[in-house]
């Protein structure tokens, strides 16, 4: 099926049906029907149940005797008798069937078999899914209220201009009951359930080229589908309509589980905010602000290049200095007005202070002093958003500070900063009459903060670089074993380009008869060689400064001892020993493939306290060597590498190499994990060198 295709039956289908719609009022089966019928939709709509009449309307026991062709059918029945239904539409030539039932993926295993079956029931029909567990959809233009939630038993839909795909239904209803009560409307609400078939990428790809749509807002429990994802996000960029997510997942549940430290820093949630960021969908912290931030969003001309900067007006000045200050939290530059708008506005006669707000205290309330303010700063190229903070008059007297705010809204030229007003009180009518003109209007501080901050960070969707892997090291990864031990994984790193350092691999036994000449230079690092034991430092598996043969055994017998002790399952392959280098500074580089997320690399401090400091750079694997270098500035705690307060320059030419490497695994199906902690840096012009590595790969296919 076409996106254009899918795009009609979403929003104009020729005939829709009910199946299992319900007589009895109340019940969450006669809801559809109900919807339908309460807020006017004109279009066919048949019912489907096992009685003569549905609500006064003729009703039909089986979905073939419908005497045209349907292009989506609403399933309101139990689990069981809603696959039978499934079955039965899809070989009836419905187009698009919703699924309202559970009990399918999100109920484990059992349910995931079941969603399984499912799909093969329908699958080569034709026939798209919308679910399973999906509370419907509506389309507010056309009154197409397709949908189970409660949220739509109003009096009338409110319109709007942006999209709502959300993996929740609920929040669907919560959404738009919430703009409901603020005047701010949507053009089409989705709730996508569990994405067996159709995910919120190709539902949003489908609706860019809607004419009623202008921004979307995304409701994230988990990534699904990201190749869609991504399309549906160049789509909207290119159409130049803003992608808000508000994602579930900020905590670190689960980062425990993680065998390296890469993966215990870089966990699933960091992985899919840099996933969402690459693809231009900008995430948001609050989720009111995710019904607010709309409006903002629309008025920014996507991709316009403005700085991330913003000026704030106010009527009250405590009112004003908390959205400063979050502003300034997130990385907004908040700075005042410019000498020359201070002096236009003096000769207009309205005096304005220097500062990083500007506060009009009581003067702010006369129309002509706030009217002549946000039409002057409206013309400001050096900041990306005006943000005006108004006091108690708000609340009774909006026509002193509201109206001059939407007046000048409206005669502002193509390309202004964003307008976005935070309203102190609460005062109901500001806001609605805020949402009425267009503007983004906030109930809090932080709120308006976190839409101000994201409409400022709406950028293009990152274009990866085409990279290859080198064909030494695919080889390798072909053959090997699912968690490889250091000298393997070091071996590895080379292959794609990485140093490694001279070193040998010795029996336990052996280490007494060793002959210098078989040594790396001393001083000497001996390390347990074991797959099993990816932190070798935790328990004494490491010995650091050995200067002597005599001095490697009785490390080595230490070493042993620990070992038994801590790990007492871990199986010892042999005595890793290695050159000792010097260097100024060390750095870990990982690779991680997210299951939601994809390939991602990442760079920050090394050594043992790399996970203390959770200080790292992150970009979806490859990366290019431009991206790779503002990686490095990224990071406050690699300073010192960069030349901080007159310190050596660290190597970063060759750094970058590295980071540039290790992201090339991203370009074998196998690597899951792969880490460099540490990665030692020289001087400029001498290098790194791996020191410590390991990889975890997928199973070969057989």
């Amino acid at each position: 099926m076409s996106a254009n295709e899918l795009r009609r039956i979403l929003t104009t289908p020729s005939a829709v049906a009910i199946v299992g719609a319900s007589d009895e009022a109340g019940k969450i089966a006669a809801r559809p029907l109900q919807f339908l019928r309460q807020h006017g939709y004109g279009g066919k709509v048949y019912p489907v149940a096992r009685r003569d009449t549905v609500m006064g309307e003729k009703a039909y026991q089986h979905i073939k005797d419908v005497p045209e062709p349907i292009d989506h059918a609403f399933i309101a029945l139990p689990t069981a008798h809603a696959i039978e239904a499934a079955h039965d539409c899809a070989h009836a030539g419905v187009k698009l069937i919703t699924i309202l039932a559970d009990g399918f993926a999100e109920a484990g295993a059992e349910g995931l078999e079941r969603q399984r079956d499912l799909l093969r029931l329908i699958d080569k029909t034709g026939c798209r899914l919308l679910g399973p567990n999906s509370l419907g959809m509506v389309r507010t233009a056309n009154a197409l209220s397709m949908t189970a939630n409660a949220a739509f038993a109003v009096d009338r839909l409110v319109t709007g201009r942006t999209t709502v795909l959300s993996q929740s239904g609920s929040l669907v209803g919560t959404l738009y009951s919430r703009g409901r009560a603020r005047g701010i409307g949507f053009s089409n609400l989705i709730s996508v359930g569990n994405e067996a078939d159709l995910s919120i990428g190709e539902l949003g790809e489908a609706l860019v080229d809607d004419p009623e749509t202008d921004a979307f807002l995304l409701f994230l429990e988990t990534i699904r589908h990201r190749d869609k994802l991504e399309r549906f996000a160049r789509a909207a960029a290119h159409a130049g309509k803003p992608i808000v997510a508000y994602k579930l997942g900020r905590s670190q549940l689960g980062a425990e589980l993680a065998v390296s430290h890469t993966g215990a820093l870089v966990g699933s949630d960091a992985a899919a905010d840099q996933f969402l960021r690459e693809l231009g969908i900008v995430r948001v912290d609050m989720f009111e602000a995710l019904l607010e931030a709309g409006p903002l969003l629309r008025s920014v001309v996507q991709h316009q290049k403005r700085p991330k900067a913003a000026t704030v007006i106010t009527t009250t000045g405590g009112g004003g200095a908390l959205v400063a200050d979050r502003l300034a939290t997130l990385g907004v530059d908040v700075r005042g007005a410019s000498s020359d708008a201070i002096a236009r506005l003096a000769a207009k006669g309205i005096a304005i202070k220097p500062g990083h707000i500007i506060d009009l205290t009581l003067a702010g309330t006369r129309y002509e002093i706030m009217r002549g303010i946000v039409d002057e700063l409206l013309q400001a190229d050096d900041i990306g958003a005006l943000v005006a903070v108004i006091g108690s008059t708000a609340e009774f007297f909006p026509d002193r500070v509201v109206a001059p705010i939407v007046d000048a809204f409206k005669a502002a030229k193509p390309g202004h900063p964003a307008l976005a007003v935070f309203v102190t009180p609460d005062g109901g009518g500001a806001l609605s009459m805020l949402a009425e003109a267009g503007i983004a209007g906030f109930r809090t501080p932080e709120s308006c903060a976190d839409s101000v901050n994201a409409a400022l960070s709406l950028s293009a969707p990152r274009n990866r670089p085409t990279l290859s892997i080198k064909p030494a090291a695919a080889a390798m990864l072909d053959q090997a074993p699912e968690r490889m031990n250091e000298r393997e994984a070091l071996s590895l790193f080379e292959a794609i380009g990485i140093p490694g350092p001279r070193q040998t691999v010795v029996a336990p036994n052996d280490v007494r008869s060793l002959q210098l000449s078989e040594l790396p230079p001393f001083p000497v690092v001996a390390k347990l060689l074991s797959r099993d034991l990816p932190h070798k430092s935790d328990i004494g598996a490491i010995a650091l400064g050995l200067n002597s043969v005599e001095d490697i055994a009785a490390a080595v017998d230490r070493m042993v001892s620990s070992a038994r002790a801590k790990a007492p399952g871990a199986t010892i392959e042999g005595i890793l020993l290695q050159q000792q280098y010097s260097a100024i500074g060390e750095v870990l580089i990982g690779y991680r493939y997210d299951p939601g997320a994809g390939p991602v690399v990442s760079i920050g401090l090394g050594g043992t306290q790399a996970e203390l400091h959770r200080d790292f750079a992150l970009r979806l694997a490859p990366v290019s060597r431009d991206e790779a270098m503002a990686m490095i500035h990224e990071v406050p705690s690699l300073a010192a590498l960069r030349g901080y307060r007159g310190k050596p320059l660290g190597d970063l030419d060759a750094l970058a190499d590295a980071v540039v490497n290790i992201s090339t695994l991203a370009l074998h199906s196998r690597v899951r994990e792969a880490e460099i902690n540490p990665l030692l840096v020289s001087e400029t012009g001498h290098g790194v060198v791996a020191v410590d590595g390991l990889i975890v790969n997928a199973p070969a296919q057989r």
